[in-house]
């Protein structure tokens, strides 16, 4: 920009057109150090619908407060009848954790532990000045974690008939999404300053957020078995959704689906959050099978469970063999690469034992990948 004028990129104008908020973001999440930033005009629409879909998780969040809890503030948990929920808070959040928020479900254990994670990864990138870093991790976690699934996840808890769970679903919603503001505030500030601000009704404990403790991570909120059950879930239904995308089922049609798991702690997850399944995949029904369905087009396997859409639309078999025949490709590539690094001395030397052992796992689970995609192919007669 230090250019002759007229032959830059106007920062004013960029602005005007998306806002100070995404395009401070994009700055921030392509400043790479040592490098120049090749300044893109799409990455500032993208990080524009990033501000719209904080707003969007705003609206949800006050409507709910509205409906359940008036005067619901920041810090402050649900409890029983005759807690002083609408009196406005005189304190704000802790910089550590996440204060009033009370994990009682696979979700909640989930998103605490994937906050604890984020905040630790955003503290370590400022301290060293990799601020493109902390951005990713702030857009990973607030889209993804936040937004597409724990948002989509507490929904039926939200608009429940149980009091006192609706108001406790609210109350960590409310909390988490204070928190978050906080980590967001150094790249976003004009947002979060607003919704702050409105969430406190104008009469924050605080002049400003920016006043506000920076979070801080709390390891002991870290939940390793959360999140691996909360892939496994993850994984299921992001497979039934490609599945129903390549047999073009439409969107407000439910299929009935067919789940071998792998291990039985897999099959009590899975089983014990059947009803989240069925809603964000729009499955009719979930039974589990003793024998693996995985040769039964259409199907997809992981390492930890096989699932099968029980539908009668002709596959292309064509398209499928095709599909196969490139994850195929693709699982022989990363099982060439891994003997390759397993074969390398000098590697097995200086590599912290735990790298080696993931390898080493890692080729084990391609294995049995590679010999399901084969029996599909046979399956097909590719």
């Amino acid at each position: 920009m230090s250019k002759t004028k007229g032959n830059v990129v106007d920062p004013l104008e960029i602005i005007e057109r998306f806002g100070t908020d995404a395009t401070r973001f994009t700055l921030a999440a392509m400043a790479a150090p040592g490098t120049d930033i090749a300044f893109n005009e799409s990455r500032t629409e993208g990080y524009r619908n990033f501000a719209n879909k904080i707003w969007n998780a705003a609206r949800l969040m006050f409507m709910n407060v509205d409906r359940m809890a008036p005067g619901l503030r920041p810090g402050r948990g649900a409890v029983g009848a005759g807690h002083p929920l609408a009196r406005p808070g005189s304190e704000t959040q802790s910089p550590t954790g996440i204060a009033g928020f009370e994990p009682g479900t696979l979700e909640d254990q989930w998103i605490l532990s994937r906050f604890s994670r984020v905040t630790e990864a955003v503290n370590d990138a400022l301290a060293t000045y990799r601020f493109h870093e902390a951005a990713n991790r702030i857009y990973d976690f607030f889209w993804g974690d936040f937004c597409d699934w724990y948002l989509e996840l507490i929904k039926p808890r939200l608009a429940s008939n149980l009091g006192d769970e609706a108001r406790q679903a609210c109350a960590n919603l409310v909390n988490l999404f204070e928190a978050a503001l906080r980590l967001l505030h150094p790249v976003m500030p004009f947002i979060t300053e607003e919704i702050w601000q409105a969430m406190y009704e104008g009469a924050p404990p605080l002049k400003s957020i920016a006043l506000a403790g920076f979070p801080q991570p709390d390891l002991s909120h870290v939940n390793p078995t959360a999140e691996t059950q909360m892939a496994i879930l993850q994984d299921l239904i992001v497979s039934i959704r490609n599945l129903r995308a390549e047999l073009k089922v439409e969107m407000k049609a439910r299929v009935p689906v067919e789940v071998f798991a792998h291990d039985p702690e897999t099959g009590a997850s899975i089983m014990q959050n059947e009803e989240a399944i069925r809603r964000l995949a729009h499955v009719e029904s979930i039974t589990s099978v003793e024998e693996s369905k995985a040769t039964q087009a259409p199907s997809r396997s992981t390492t930890r469970f096989d699932v099968h859409v029980v539908y009668e639309k002709k596959i292309d078999s064509v398209a499928e063999c095709e599909r196969l025949r490139k994850e195929l490709e693709k699982i022989e590539k990363e099982i060439a690469n891994g003997q390759r690094q397993l074969a390398n001395e000098q590697f097995l030397a200086k590599a912290p034992a735990q790298v080696v052992e993931g390898i080493r796992k890692r080729a084990q689970e391609l294995q049995i990948l590679q010999g399901t995609t084969k029996s599909k192919l046979q399956e097909l007669g590719c």
